[in-house]
């Protein structure tokens, strides 16, 4: 199975703050923005091909709609960003520096915020990926977030070596996978 994922593009008004679960917006013309590299990086076969998943949240069901049209993307909660409880809506300076540490101490446990653990992510993930496994579709694209690819993506999840948790996710990016 070939796995894309693609992250959505920039939302509003996200500048150096922790939004996780928050349901921020995407200008149109963002998603307008994004369309024509996401098009230079799927073939349009695969594009009219694929069975087309996304995070509830608003600023991935706008990009995956318009790479769905005319059909309609599978809405799936397991796509959706980590939890970062109390931090949600902080502006990042605010959250304090000690529980940042904690965080980067044990990125795979650590419940930022009292939110969710990269474990927990990871756990969404694993689940989400067994149920499109199962099914018939030879092409999946999900149009997700940053946490939820840097989980897809590390290797080593969860067994406390190193993951690639800083390695920027830029907005609009394609990331292929090969699943067997």
């Amino acid at each position: 199975m070939q796995l894309y994922l693609i992250r959505h593009p920039e939302p509003i008004g996200v500048d150096g703050r922790c939004y996780g679960r928050t349901d921020m917006r995407v200008e149109e013309a963002a998603i307008a923005r994004a369309l024509p590299s996401i098009a230079a990086s799927l073939s349009a076969r695969t594009l009219a091909d694929a069975e087309i998943h996304c995070s509830p949240l608003t600023r991935c069901m706008g990009l995956a709609r318009r790479i769905a049209a005319p059909r309609e993307p599978i809405v799936d909660e397991d796509l959706v960003e980590i939890d970062f409880g109390a931090w949600e809506g902080l502006p990042w300076d605010e959250v304090p520096r000690d529980a940042i540490d904690a965080w980067t101490r044990d990125i795979w446990g650590y419940r930022p915020g009292g939110g969710e653990s990269a474990a927990m992510v990871a756990s969404r993930w694993h689940r989400w990926l067994t149920r499109v496994q199962h099914g018939t579709a030879q092409t999946v694209i999900a149009v997700t977030h940053a946490g939820v690819i840097r989980v897809a993506l590390s290797p080593t999840a969860p067994s406390g070596e190193a993951v690639p948790i800083a390695t920027p996710i830029p907005f609009g990016a394609v990331y292929r996978l090969q699943i067997a």
